[in-house]
């Protein structure tokens, strides 16, 4: 047995005689390498968590957990990671062992909840003034809203083809670039019925032939790691919860070495969210459900409902739950559906169809706000009820699913070698990462 295995296990070696001490944690380590053998050989351990990429690699993707935010790519200063022909992050060139890739990654250092729990007006949650909403049968409902300032029903003035409840975002986007108050957006735009990727629209047509939603991550933060071209200095994203968490983090944690476009971003747009999928296996399950996938054209979801249609015509209408399994599993650990840390949060709940709801958060948020208005038709809404009761359902998901403790009040960061104690006796325990997705560790470390 190797000192490799023996990291690996735990166990003695195969002499019989005991295991060398690690100064790491009392359990086996998958992730353990070359690097870890020569260090322990030499009698010179590294730090206990310095983490190279292939360590987050086997604690969240190849551990089934990644969600897809991109977070990883846009936090590497060397420009390392990139996306791997499964759809999920890969070393693309040497890897620096900064760690960045470990403290950025929502599903592995940051812990987003103590992120956002000493936000300014953290806790604080109102409509137009009203306090917020009790549930229908009088008892208290737990506050999971964060900041807000007012709360609108809101659907553009002149939509364009594909919108989505009302096409809010997309009226608010073409109007402020069209006005010169952005000069462009990290949207996600359709490559099919389920697929997306990101990319920077710097005109209102860009952003409107990108209309409609996607129920794919694809690693949207990447965007920030590219350069964003000449004249392009106010830039808004739009993303799911976790997504808005780690450009937060990045914005608040910034890095001389690192080439990072998030201090451009002056506005954060976030999306109502309990999960996302995996592309191709919601596109099997809907297969499986007796649809035609090539006739599909889109695919929404609405009042605890997957509804998937053609260009003509609605062809299935089912509970979400029942595509659970074709969900990103990382989401059952997130305790945000708001986007907390958003300028902007938008999403259906709470406003009637054809109509999208907007909660107004900071004083970025009511700068863009106020500049968009007259390209929104825009009502005042006071019962966020149905926001509140899905906002508290996620965080007791969350609470329950995560293998640490759900702890608003602690430290911003857990450890590589605290997560491995906590998530050992896990279905989402650290795995031996997949060997292409660390070839350049491999070859060039």
């Amino acid at each position: 047995m190797t000192l490799v295995d023996t990291l690996r296990t735990g166990a003695g070696s195969s002499t019989g005689e005991p295991a060398p001490e690690r100064q790491r944690t009392p359990l086996g380590d998958p992730a353990a390498d070359l690097r870890d053998e020569i260090a322990l050989a030499g009698g010179m351990p590294e730090l206990p968590d310095k983490i190279w990429f292939h360590k987050t690699a086997a604690a969240v993707i190849d551990a089934d957990r990644c969600v897809g935010c991109g977070g990883c790519i846009a936090a590497c200063p060397s420009r390392s990671i990139g996306v791997a022909e499964d759809g999920k992050p890969t070393l693309v060139k040497m890897c620096t062992g900064c760690s960045a890739c470990w403290d950025y990654c929502p599903l592995a250092g940051l812990k987003t909840e103590a992120l956002h729990a000493h936000a300014p007006g953290a806790g604080s949650a109102t409509a137009n003034g009203a306090s917020a909403p009790a549930a229908p049968d009088g008892t208290a409902v737990p506050i999971e809203l964060g900041r807000i300032t007012s709360a609108w029903s809101v659907a553009g003035r002149a939509n364009a083809a594909g919108v989505q409840d009302g096409g809010a975002v997309t009226a608010l986007l073409s109007h402020l670039l069209a006005t010169g108050f952005l000069d462009g957006a990290i949207v996600t735009r359709r490559v099919d019925a389920f697929h997306g990727e990101p990319f920077l629209a710097t005109s209102p047509d860009e952003v409107r032939a990108a209309a409609g939603s996607v129920y794919h991550q694809s690693h949207p933060l990447q965007v920030l790691n590219e350069p964003l071209g000449k004249g392009v200095e106010r830039i808004a994203f739009v993303g799911t919860p976790c997504q808005i968490s780690v450009l937060r983090a990045l914005q608040r944690f910034p890095w001389k070495y690192r080439r990072s476009s998030a201090g451009a971003v002056v506005l954060a747009i976030g999306l109502f969210c309990t999960r996302s999928f995996d592309p191709d296996a919601l596109e099997k399950a809907v297969g499986a459900a007796g649809v035609a996938t090539s006739e599909v054209a889109r695919v929404d979801v609405r009042d605890g409902e997957l509804v998937v249609r053609s260009t003509s015509t609605e062809l299935l209408r089912r509970p979400v739950k029942e595509f659970h399994a074709a969900s990103l599993k990382g989401c059952d650990e997130c305790a945000d559906f708001t986007g907390l840390g958003a300028d902007l949060t938008v999403g259906n709940l709470a406003s009637e169809p054809g109509r999208s709801t907007v909660l107004v958060r900071t004083e970025a948020g009511r700068d863009a706000w106020a500049a968009a208005t007259r390209a929104l038709d825009v009502r005042p809404l006071e019962d966020l009820t149905p926001v509140v009761r899905t906002a508290a359902r996620d965080r007791t998901r969350a609470v329950r699913s995560l293998a640490r403790p759900f702890d608003p009040e602690g430290p911003l960061w857990t450890s590589y070698t605290e997560h491995l104690d906590l998530y050992e006796e896990s279905e989402r325990s650290v795995q031996a990462p997949a060997e292409f997705r660390s070839h350049h560790f491999e070859v060039t470390c």
